[in-house]
């Protein structure tokens, strides 16, 4: 099987994160989130930025998604990862970050960092992340997260 990553409109991916990453949550599901690296939040980033939406697909299904977009002058953030729990540990998460790196260096970002759930850590640190702070669940749905990083080579 050969896997592809495809960019794909935010309508797309909406459905897989609302059915698949982040059922039921109670706030909305926006684009983007203006939670900046390491704490605090910047409503400005909608304005400034724009994302991007990346899936890979097995014939018509999505078998895994991710976003990206800037956060700052040298940042850009990981959001919203999903593997198909069928074809986990087939290299999908890797193309998908593999993605995101390669938009985060046209858009000449030197740092890609997220906030991962505690099971899907591994995978960020396969891909390169480091984590770089403890384990928090305070603002968030779905935790207990932490905050990761990757310095890009730019």
């Amino acid at each position: 099987m050969t896997l592809v990553v495809y960019k794909v409109d935010f309508d797309i991916i909406l459905e897989v994160w609302k059915q698949q990453l982040w059922p039921n949550r109670k706030s909305e599901i926006r684009t983007m989130s203006s939670m900046q690296f390491l704490g605090g939040t910047d409503m400005s980033i909608y304005e400034k930025y724009t994302p991007s939406f990346w899936a890979v697909f097995d014939n018509d299904n999505i078998i895994g998604v991710n976003s990206g977009f800037a956060t700052g002058n040298v940042r850009y953030r990981s959001r919203g990862i999903w593997v198909n729990p069928t074809y986990r540990s087939k290299g999908i998460a890797q193309l998908l970050f593999d993605q995101i790196d390669i938009q985060a260096s046209k858009e000449s970002k030197e740092l890609c960092w997220s906030i991962p759930r505690k099971q899907a850590l591994p995978a960020y640190e396969k891909a390169g992340y480091v984590k770089c702070s403890d384990w928090f669940d305070e603002g968030m749905e779905f935790g207990p997260n932490c905050y990761v990083e990757k310095i890009l080579n730019v």
